[in-house]
């Protein structure tokens, strides 16, 4: 390199260091036509390194050059361990988001049971409501046909005939009430139970251990779904001093 590309080269790193043209001599300091005749040749020859701030990526380093000088194998091999590291993590959380997504608290399980359970008891409400209706309508039309074919054939019917139709609807209604999973029956209580049970009528007794004990039933109870439809109508025992007295004298 000729002097005066020397001189000019100083002069352009003191002018990135310093801000000032020119090196310590006072020569140099005035001779301004020297760096503008070889400042182009500075530029094609010489390489000055320069550091500037970058925006690196917080989770993924990058491989930084020196001057123009590539990553060494080390640190090639440290960055593709940490990218590994990384996409794993990034797995693990998409794993999480995806579970917590359907994670539900053990109230919102038990809505979403009772919800379920809701909707299947209205589908099999609806269902049996559905075939009672129908049989309902079957059973009116048969009774207004039995009505008119009694009519006009009144003079012919004995009393035997007419009781005999009637007790046909009899069975026709029962079987509609328990297609729908009507319980017709006797309940289980030998003691009043008035939730259950009706009074219908009272039988003294003398006897204090028959005291509000069943003596007689007088017609069926219905329920449904542990429902009571209609209670049971009973005649019940009742201790009285009175038919204690008339029991002891007989």
């Amino acid at each position: 390199m000729s002097p005066k590309k020397g001189n000019a080269t100083q002069k352009l790193k003191n002018l990135l260091t310093t801000g000032a043209i020119g090196d310590d001599t006072p020569e140099d300091r005035g001779s301004n036509a020297d760096e503008e005749l070889y400042i182009e040749d500075i530029v094609e020859t010489d390489e000055v390194c320069i550091d500037e701030p970058t925006e690196e990526p917080a989770t993924e380093p990058v491989a930084k050059k020196a001057c123009g000088k590539p990553a060494t194998a080390e640190q090639t091999a440290e960055i593709a361990e940490l990218k590994n590291e990384i996409a794993g993590l990034r797995s693990m959380i998409a794993s999480m988001e995806e579970k917590n997504s359907s994670y539900m608290t053990s109230k919102e399980q038990f809505k979403g049971y009772q919800d379920i359970i809701n909707r299947r008891d209205a589908e099999t409400a609806n269902n049996k409501l559905f075939n009672m209706l129908t049989q309902l309508s079957a059973m009116r039309e048969d009774f207004f046909k039995l009505c008119h074919d009694m009519e006009t054939k009144i003079d012919r019917f004995a009393a035997k005939d007419v009781l005999g139709s009637f007790t046909a609807y009899e069975i026709d209604m029962e079987n509609i009430l328990n297609d729908c999973g009507v319980f017709i029956g006797k309940f289980e209580y030998d003691k009043l139970n008035t939730i259950h049970q009706r009074i219908v009528d009272v039988i003294p007794t003398g006897d204090e251990s028959k005291n509000g004990m069943v003596a007689e039933r007088i017609s069926d109870g219905y329920k449904y779904n542990g429902r009571v439809l209609l209670k049971e109508k009973v005649k019940i025992y009742k201790f009285t001093e009175v038919a204690e007295n008339k029991e002891k004298e007989e």
